[in-house]
């Protein structure tokens, strides 16, 4: 038992003696810094997609290879030597490492750990300012299991859109398009590229009484999906107005979108709202893109309704505008009615 340990410290010895070990910590780090700069030009560069698979097989295929030709032979100042035997130096005590591997392994080693530091502290610093200057709002997932609450789900999706289309330096996708997307096998990347954006929001909206519980997703669209920010998020239904204007100032953050000091006003001021004049705002947009003449009377029955109970909330008015708008536009009623 007791040659065992002196078998493997002559074993380690020897690894060092040829210097296996230093090739070792040199050629990881190479590779992680190969990686690391590869993972961060492909999108500028527009490299290959498949590039750093490539990249990962080829260092991986060859890293055996590293280990074996060190093992057998030495990088000296003549070029490479086949490293001699034990039994060819003598006394073994007498080995001496070059300098130049010494600082090459402990360069490594450092860069190891600056690489593996940076991965972990920079990993919520996904987006960096400027990146993200148009997104697209997916259509949210209905998580009440009621499928009457879809316009209250749809109205969530479209107003969210609406708050962040206040956003001067920020292109929002509209409704009608992002809309489209609904249930679609496409992933993140697809979609951002046929909407020419750089990221995508995902919502999922839970109705418990009287109270709504909302997940919100952002997520870079580049080659491949990046999650920025998830959360989740409980409110009284009479607080929905402030809850889309919270979410749209940490969407706005989390993105690197700088607000003017008008949109920091306008997305900080206070709104409550009655919930059943809220629901009626909601169900009126169902009709809206309906331009029949039935499913704009409908809207407009809605609207009318919640502005006897919230006269001064100016949406209800231009929804009232628009409805009316549509009316005209199609004949229903005389521009003088």
């Amino acid at each position: 038992m007791s040659q065992r340990p002196n078998r493997l410290s002559r074993f380690w010895r020897e690894l060092k003696r040829r210097r296996v070990v230093h090739v070792i910590t040199v050629y990881a780090s190479t590779s992680f810094v190969l990686i690391e700069l590869i993972n961060n030009l492909a999108e500028p560069l527009n490299l290959p997609s498949n590039l750093l698979l490539i990249v990962v097989i080829i260092l991986a295929a060859g890293f055996p290879l590293a280990i074996i030709l060190s093992w057998l032979y030495d990088l000296t100042l003549k070029g490479f030597e086949r490293t001699k035997q034990l039994s060819e130096i003598g006394d073994e005590k007498t080995i001496v490492v070059p300098n130049a591997w010494k600082i090459a392994t402990y360069i490594s080693f450092v860069v190891i750990i600056g690489l593996v530091v940076l991965n972990i502290t920079g990993r919520r610093n996904l987006v960096k300012p400027g990146s993200v200057q148009a997104l697209v709002v997916l259509p949210f997932d209905n998580f009440t299991g009621d499928e009457d609450l879809d316009f209250f789900v749809q109205g969530m999706h479209t107003s969210l859109i609406g708050e962040l289309g206040k956003i001067g330096g920020l292109r929002v996708i509209g409704k009608i398009t992002s809309s489209t997307f609904k249930d679609s096998n496409l992933s993140i990347p697809e979609i951002a590229k046929k909407c020419r954006v750089q990221a995508a929001v995902e919502g999922a909206v839970l109705v418990l009484g009287d109270s709504i519980d909302i997940s919100i997703k952002v997520i870079a669209a580049s080659r491949r999906e990046k999650l920025v920010w998830i959360a989740d998020y409980t409110e009284p239904r009479s607080q929905i107005l402030n809850l889309y204007t919270r979410i749209v100032k940490k969407i706005a953050n989390e993105i690197k979108v700088n607000l003017t000091p008008e949109e920091e006003h306008i997305l900080g001021r206070s709104n409550a709202i009655d919930r059943d004049v809220y629901n009626a705002y909601l169900r009126s947009h169902q009709y809206w893109d309906d331009f029949s003449y039935s499913s704009l009377t409908s809207a407009l029955e809605y609207l009318t309704t919640a502005v006897e109970k919230e006269p001064g909330w100016a949406p209800l008015y231009a929804g009232l505008a628009k409805v009316w708008a549509g009316l005209v536009q199609f004949g229903y009623v005389s521009p003088d009615s």
